[in-house]
């Protein structure tokens, strides 16, 4: 299998979602591009990365063409068990996070929950523990914690991501809006709400004669992922 893009890899991962909620056996590259917005050679060419081959003339099996993604991105978890993540920072947002049902279908299995301060892990209730931050490297070693979602105050960020990736994190969700400087072999996925606002701001931001910069295509049309 050929080395596939990282933004082929995000535009795949979203695909394998829209293909477990689907009815019908069989689709094509025309309906998953109304459903979209990428175009039909685009999709052809990300599933191409797979080495998946089927579906050129009368659509995708739908269950077939699912695996292969799960295969081909290793995000099956038939083939390699749920995938335990942790919360690092209970505050507001954090907190928000200890909700399980969230992860309900998923991959995932948020198994722990930390923060420095310690009153708070005693009082929040949660169907996981929560510990002190004191513990972090120990539990994460213990529990072979490989993911985590990071709600730490900005100030606190730069060196917690430092810790879990000693600890043996291989990938963390970035709740806040620091960027974070880590190995290139870490994968981040930036989140944070204000940074993803400000991006809405800009990208719906007006020019001088009131028409919006991002409105000049067909209304409906929705902007591919490149």
């Amino acid at each position: 299998m050929r080395q596939i893009p990282k933004a082929a890899k995000r535009r795949l991962v979203r695909l394998a979602a829209l293909l477990s909620v689907q009815k019908s056996e069989k689709i094509t590259s025309k309906t998953i591009q109304s459903l979209t917005g990428w175009s039909d050679s685009l999709i052809r060419r990300d599933i191409l990365t797979l080495g998946y081959k089927g579906g050129v003339s009368n659509g995708y099996t739908v269950k077939d063409l699912y695996d292969a993604i799960c295969t081909g991105l290793k995000i099956s978890e038939a083939a390699d068990g749920k995938k335990n993540c942790c919360i690092v920072g209970l505050g507001r947002l954090g907190t928000a996070l200890l909700e399980v049902r969230l992860f309900e279908g998923s991959l995932f299995t948020l198994i722990a929950g930390f923060d420095s301060n310690v009153n708070r892990t005693e009082i929040l209730r949660s169907t996981f523990p929560l510990y002190p931050a004191s513990k972090l490297e120990t539990v994460i070693a213990q529990q072979n914690i490989k993911f985590a979602l990071l709600a730490v105050p900005e100030s606190d960020a730069q060196k917690m991501a430092e810790r879990l990736v000693n600890a043996g994190i291989k990938g963390i969700v970035n709740y806040t809006a620091v960027m974070l400087s880590l190995p290139v072999n870490i994968a981040v996925e930036n989140a944070s709400p204000v940074t993803a606002l400000t991006n809405l701001a800009a990208e719906s931001a007006t020019d001088a004669d009131g028409s919006c910069r991002r409105q000049r295509r067909t209304k409906y049309t929705r902007r591919e992922v490149k």
